[in-house]
């Protein structure tokens, strides 16, 4: 479905910072996954407010997605409704060991300890994956 533009409104987003319009959007983000988590856990605002000790309009200017979340809150939140709000990306930690340049040492080797490279003085450092 396409959406009819409105000039004003363009000519409006046109002079927001980007910054701006990437913090209204997260914000937003952060306010629909709230609700989805709610509807989720069959719980209302009212019933979110009294475990978060908010009132209840406060939940409400959340889920509007113009409130700016703190980490503290989002943390709460999460410890409330037992599931994440935020997820932060996470590189997969990525492995080195040390070999001399003559051994020869499986990946199972490495991972059950039984690797030794005491006897050569001359390491380097290999990927295990």
């Amino acid at each position: 479905m396409n959406m009819k533009k409105n000039p004003l409104f363009e000519q409006c987003l046109a002079g927001v910072a980007p910054e701006t319009r990437e913090e209204v959007r997260l914000n937003m983000d952060i306010a629909n996954r709230i609700y989805d988590l709610l509807k989720a856990k069959k719980l209302t605002q009212r019933e979110f407010a009294a475990l978060m000790g908010k009132r209840e309009s406060e939940i409400s200017r959340w889920l509007t997605g113009t409130h700016g979340f703190t980490t503290t809150t989002l943390a709460k939140i999460a410890a409330v409704l037992g599931e994440p709000v935020v997820e932060v990306k996470k590189e997969p930690q990525i492995k080195f060991v040390f070999v001399s340049p003559t051994a020869f040492v499986t990946p199972t080797e490495v991972s059950d300890g039984t690797y030794n490279n005491a006897e050569d003085n001359s390491c380097h450092m290999a990927y295990v994956s």
